[in-house]
């Protein structure tokens, strides 16, 4: 990843410049004497045994970089003896727990490529993922092995299947640390990739809309990602997220947590109670968490009841966070550093994050080894401040491609090697950068383009709305009329009328809630904590067609 928690240099220098409408972050050379991502989990293992690694928050067992070493060191030797070697796909269906991250550092130790999937998938999802990806050996928690089992046999595709857990037909993980020789362990070395440009690993895109991509990223992108000069420092901290390995999130900093001898706390899903709960027990002090988790943190009612003084940072991402939700979680939080950062799964991880001072709202300014602008969408020239486009990037750490998917790829990466985000953004004068919303969510009433996000930004600024999104319910003559979907805080009340008014009030007549005001329980979210509004649009569908 690609941000600091401080301001570069000690203030002597600027971390970025803007040159012809285009934002760079400084250039830091890495110079890696490492090749391979393999070799340099390796090392940081071997050469740290001591270190507590990880530990799992609701049992309280520790793991030290000993054990973990000791465990992926293994794990690789059960893979090379089932042919798994430079270049094969080796998947990972699961939830986070103490042996999720075994089989991922184990594969890049052999140059295998890593390929995590999503464990709440359907059958539909793991049938396209075995055919895009072909791994040789995947590694699933129960509730997914099941699933996988299914789809490989409609397929009548073969793998070895190795479950965290226990499922007819599948090798149990902790037979693949067993019966392994002394000297074999001891006397094991990584497999040495030459080209740092070849896969390291295979992440999917969010697949909003569609079927998700597969995301080739390189050791060379990953290096970059975990380097300590470019990234944000874990060193010494005591670390906590929600995101899975199938997350670019959760991927990097697993393997960055190793890199930076990090201790990680492993929680079980995300809700205020638990949270505040880990973070008082085991002094948490960097806590990644994505829009709707803070948001829904913030909101939390019991968050005083605990002491939560050990946080200093306080991460989030995913989505824009508005500057109501960011505010208040910081007056919260007031010895806390409540940063925003902005990235994608093509970058290889963040093109944008905040120092302290920023604006909030924003997600910060360009990071180092990035370089962002805004282009106006019908002529692609780059805008200056204060003008709406969409947002480009280019990073060290952006991905070679989307696998067996060249025409995508073309129209993701355009020739001079911009990302083209899809992000409705623009600038101010100080460089801070705003996400307003996602092109393709941007919705169209009477032809006036409404961006969902100001809507939100209204209605999530009541008292007793814990959370909120908007789409469009498609209408013969208008285009589409805004619907929101709103949860609300327990014991909380407000009606659907007063909240139509409020939008009324305060925006403008193309913003009407016009389809008004669905209550719901929870919202649905993505396993990495997004608000899932391609759920939220099949529910306002099916309001249409009723």
């Amino acid at each position: 990843m690609v941000v600091s928690e401080e301001p570069a240099n000690n203030n002597t220098e600027p971390p970025f410049r803007i040159e012809n409408k285009v934002m760079k972050g400084k250039v830091i050379s890495l110079n890696s004497q490492y090749t391979s991502v393999g070799e340099l989990l390796f090392d940081s293992l071997k050469n740290n045994p001591d270190i507590i690694g990880q530990v799992d928050a609701m049992s309280g067992v520790e793991d030290t970089f000993g054990d973990i070493a000791d465990r992926t060191i293994k794990c690789a030797l059960w893979l090379q003896r089932h042919g798994v070697g430079k270049g094969d796909v080796v998947a990972i269906s699961s939830h986070n727990h103490l042996d999720s991250i075994v089989p991922y550092v184990a594969a890049l130790y052999l140059g295998a490529i890593v390929n995590a999937w999503d464990y709440a998938m359907n059958i539909q999802l793991a049938r396209y993922f075995l055919a895009l990806s072909q791994p040789k050996v995947i590694f699933a928690n129960e509730k997914s092995v099941a699933v996988i089992s299914e789809a490989a046999k409609i397929e009548l595709y073969h793998l070895k299947m190795v479950c965290f857990g226990y499922y007819p037909g599948t090798t149990l993980f902790s037979e693949t640390l067993k019966g392994h020789t002394e000297s074999a362990v001891k006397n094991f070395r990584c497999r040495e990739i030459n080209d740092p440009s070849h896969t390291g690993l295979i992440l999917f895109s969010s697949g909003t809309t569609g079927m998700p991509k597969g995301v080739q990223i390189s050791h060379k992108a990953l290096l970059n990602a975990l380097n300590p000069k470019t990234g944000f420092s874990l060193n010494a901290h005591v670390t906590m997220w929600f995101s899975s390995l199938y997350w670019i999130s959760g991927s990097v900093l697993s393997l960055k947590s190793i890199v930076s001898s990090t201790k990680k706390i492993i929680g079980p899903e995300f809700d205020g109670k638990a949270t505040c709960e880990i973070i008082e027990k085991f002094k948490v002090t960097w806590l990644m968490l994505s829009t709707s988790m803070a948001n829904r943190l913030a909101r939390y009612t019991h968050l005083h009841d605990y002491d939560l003084s050990s946080l200093k940072i306080l991460f989030t991402g995913g989505a824009t966070m508005k500057q109501e939700s960011q505010d208040l979680l910081q007056n919260h939080f007031p010895n806390t550093f409540v940063m925003q950062a902005y990235g994608m799964t093509e970058l290889g991880g963040l093109c944008a994050a905040q120092l302290p001072g920023t604006t909030s709202g924003s997600c910060g300014v360009v990071s180092s080894n990035c370089e962002v602008k805004v282009i106006d969408i019908a002529t692609g020239e780059a805008l200056g401040p204060n003008e709406h486009g969409e947002l480009c990037a280019k990073t060290a750490s952006i991905m070679t491609g989307y696998l067996k998917n060249p025409e995508a790829t073309k129209n993701t990466i355009d020739e001079d090697g911009w990302v083209h985000t899809g992000d409705l953004a623009y600038y101010n004068e100080k460089g801070e950068v705003f996400i307003m919303d996602r092109l393709k969510e941007v919705m169209k009433y009477r032809g006036h383009q409404i961006t969902p996000t100001e809507i939100e930004n209204v209605l999530q600024s009541h008292p007793a709305v814990l959370e909120v999104a908007v789409v469009g319910i498609p209408h013969p003559t208008d285009d589409e009329h805004p619907i929101a979907f709103v949860s609300k805080i327990p014991n909380k009340e407000v009606s659907a009328e007063e909240l139509i008014k409020m939008v009324a009030s305060n925006l403008m007549d193309n913003c009407k809630l016009r389809g008004g005001v669905r209550f719901l329980p929870s919202l649905p979210h993505t396993h990495s904590g997004k608000i899932s509004k391609k759920e939220l649009k099949a529910i306002a569908r099916t309001i249409v067609i009723h």
